[in-house]
């Protein structure tokens, strides 16, 4: 009975040997030939390096494991397992059908520490295609880096078969879905988030720093997806467990900490209370920039995500709200990286809400603020430098400024309409505050004590006929390319009526 006992359970560990040897062997030659491929470095020199350390080898730092410790020492030593080792462990028998009780148990133990042995071998095998991952992904070709990783949890899976819950498993699906959400694959994301989620929590407890991990990756998805009540969970539980773990200062309960400001956002109703979480804000990003392999790109999803909160209250035309929140994250980007191509585009975003709601001073400062920053980043792209004095055209004609918003907006006009055609948007917002700023003169002129001319007299109905039409034209190549419901075709359809008003009430005091 005792011997049957030992050989049932000798079995499963032999195999599960042979297992390990082969994905070991799998992983180290993926990453080889991935280094070989991309970067041209051996990746021992690349481990040596730490450039690309990620956040899963704080698992390796806080489980007191075998496979921790072996992987851990090797780590530090920067070598594989010498090559006798794997002889030795190939020359061993795999089974003893006839074994006696303490033969058995001997066999045992020579299996357990081959065992140990490979697992650290996949450790480092798995460590360093994550880490050429992490190249990949800092290089720019994020496709590339999640294709690597998805071939390695499939690896991972058919060479454990029914044991494909291992730990390195979780390793690689948090990293693989880390991947699709900064791509914003949000459903690819999720699903392989809780499937790390799942296999992690087979091997340790509740608040250990590795389910928290999974945790945060996984609220962080679902934060994205709008799913904010499963979100607050998970990353509330994150936040606890990494903050005690780690300290306030770590990369992850930084990031856990910002989303849980964003969190406390979605319910600020004063601008006060947005301001309020400033501090969060910016100690979360400042914690996730220090992670070397993936911080900016971190960061970069984390502000996306706070922008993503700006759009909703755009969407629901909730304008205060969304000025705080625009107002929040400019101070947020300014922080992080002034002078960005981003911090113009949001810069350029608000003065078009305020330009829109009436708040001319605020939106010119806005667009000036944007253009010089544009004039710095879009070297070679007339467009984009163009487009923001298009907008301070607009604003400056709102403000009385005439002549100067006329030479302006005939500039963009021109430049829109030869570049990207008469029927595009931005041409025809152009060409319609051409032909409003062009009534606004006739009409000042119309309204003054002067009046017109006995010859402008003759011409103005002409003039002002086609200004109407230039509007009229303008204004439906906004409807067709930006929406009937755009804040920009709303004003103009504003703006147009108050002219046409105006217009009939001077005809009819003539």
């Amino acid at each position: 009975m005792l011997a049957r006992l030992t050989q049932v359970e000798f079995v499963p560990a032999a195999r599960r040997f042979s297992q390990l040897q082969s994905l070991a062997a799998w992983f180290g030659e993926a990453s080889y030939n991935t280094a070989d491929r991309w970067s041209g470095k051996t990746l021992s020199s690349l481990q040596a390096s730490h450039t690309c350390r990620t956040d899963c080898v704080t698992w390796r730092s806080v489980h007191n494991t075998p496979y921790a410790h072996a992987a851990a020492g090797r780590d530090d030593a920067h070598s594989p397992v010498p090559a006798e080792h794997h002889d030795d462990a190939a020359k061993q028998p795999v089974a003893a059908t006839s074994a006696g009780v303490d033969n058995g148990d001997e066999e045992m133990g020579e299996y357990e520490k081959v065992r140990q042995i490979e697992e650290a071998h996949l450790a480092e095998s798995m460590e360093r295609l994550i880490m050429e991952a992490y190249k990949l992904l800092q290089k720019g070709d994020m496709e590339q880096a999640e294709s690597l990783l998805q071939e390695g949890s499939v690896a991972l899976e058919q060479g454990m078969g029914t044991e494909s819950s291992h730990p390195r498993q979780a390793e690689i699906l948090d990293q693989l879905s880390l991947f699709q959400f900064l791509q914003g694959k949000l459903p690819e994301a999720e699903m392989h988030a809780r499937r790390s989620l799942a296999v992690i929590q087979n091997h340790f407890e509740i608040g250990d720093p590795a389910v928290c991990m999974c945790e945060l990756r996984l609220g962080a998805i679902l934060f994205s997806m709008g799913q904010y009540q499963e979100a607050k969970e998970f990353i509330t539980d994150s936040y606890e467990g990494l903050r005690s773990a780690l300290g306030e200062a770590s990369q992850v309960a930084g990031e856990s900490q910002y989303y849980l400001a964003l969190m406390t956002l979605l319910a600020a109703d004063s601008e006060e209370a947005v301001t309020q979480t400033d501090p969060l804000l910016m100690q979360g990003v400042r914690n996730m920039r220090s992670n070397a392999g993936a911080g900016p790109l971190l960061v970069q999803a984390a502000l996306r995500e706070h922008n993503r909160l700006v759009d909703n209250e755009l969407t629901s035309e909730s304008w205060d709200k969304a000025a705080w929140l625009f107002r929040q994250e400019i101070r947020l980007r300014n922080g992080v990286d002034p002078g960005s191509e981003d911090l113009s585009l949001l810069l350029y975003q608000f003065a078009t809400l305020q330009y829109t709601r009436g708040l001319y001073d605020e939106a010119e400062a806005l667009t000036q603020f944007s253009l010089d920053i544009a004039r710095s980043v879009y070297k070679h792209d007339e467009n984009q430098t163009m487009l923001r004095r298009h907008r301070l055209g607009t604003v400056l004609d709102c403000k009385g400024n005439a002549e100067e918003a006329s030479k302006i907006l005939t500039e963009s006009f021109n430049h829109f309409d030869k570049r990207l055609g008469p029927k595009n948007p931005l041409t025809g917002e152009a060409q319609f505050a051409l032909g409003l700023s062009g009534m606004r003169r006739m009409l000042h002129a119309r309204q003054s004590k002067e009046g017109l001319d006995p010859y402008s007299k003759v011409l103005a109905p002409k003039q002002e006929q086609n200004l109407m039409q230039q509007m009229q034209k303008g204004l439906q190549a906004m409807q067709a390319g930006f929406g009937a419901d755009h804040m920009l075709v709303k004003k103009a359809l504003t703006d147009y009526d108050l002219t046409a008003s105006a217009m009939r009430g001077l005809q009819t005091s003539r």
